[in-house]
């Protein structure tokens, strides 16, 4: 089969998502192939096909919701006000996905790629904007910035999407303009 037939892709799909509710429940070296295929309704062979093992699966899912985000944040030109929108809408309509990378993670290596990922992107955009070279002073105020970013889209998804993505996307606007006028002290 190809790797992009609709029926590897809904299987996939349907394996990680159950990966996603059972981690929900436990920690992922818990977690067995047999329960994982029954949770996806498909039968353990079917898991192999696709992975070696949990771990395999939930690498592979790490690094397509990075992949993902890395796409989409960098294929288009957006403007400064338009990100926020862009990683809200992905995270709640990725809701089960976003909560186990970003609440029930207890490694927080997603976290970490993250983090790292979304400092680079910021470095140079910020650079750009402001048209200077990067530096080590704006290494440390885009840590800070991206960390406390990452802090609002966590409590978020730890309150259950209690506030209305609007609400939010304006927060993270506020935050952005604001980090914007940093460059001038």
């Amino acid at each position: 089969m190809k790797k992009d037939d609709r029926r590897v892709k809904r299987t996939k799909k349907a394996i990680q998502e159950a990966l996603a509710e059972l981690m929900l429940e436990k920690e992922l070296q818990s977690i067995t192939i047999q329960e994982l295929a029954d949770k996806a309704d498909i039968h353990r062979a079917t898991f192999y096909t696709h992975y070696e093992d949990v771990y395999d699966l939930y690498s592979q899912m790490e690094q397509s919701a990075i992949d993902e985000i890395n796409e989409i944040i960098t294929n288009e030109s957006y403007t400064y006000k338009e990100v926020p929108k862009i990683i809200v809408d992905y995270v709640f309509d990725n809701a089960k996905m976003s909560r186990l990378f970003l609440t029930k993670n207890l490694s927080r290596s997603f976290y970490h790629k993250m983090s790292k990922f979304l400092e680079e992107i910021c470095l140079e955009h910020l650079c750009d904007f402001l048209n200077e070279e990067a530096s080590e002073k704006w290494s440390y105020l885009v840590s800070y910035h991206v960390q406390g970013y990452l802090a609002i889209i966590i409590r978020w998804i730890k309150q259950d999407f209690a506030l209305p993505k609007e609400d939010i996307v304006k927060m993270l606007i506020q935050v952005e303009t604001h980090f914007l006028t940093i460059g001038k002290f």
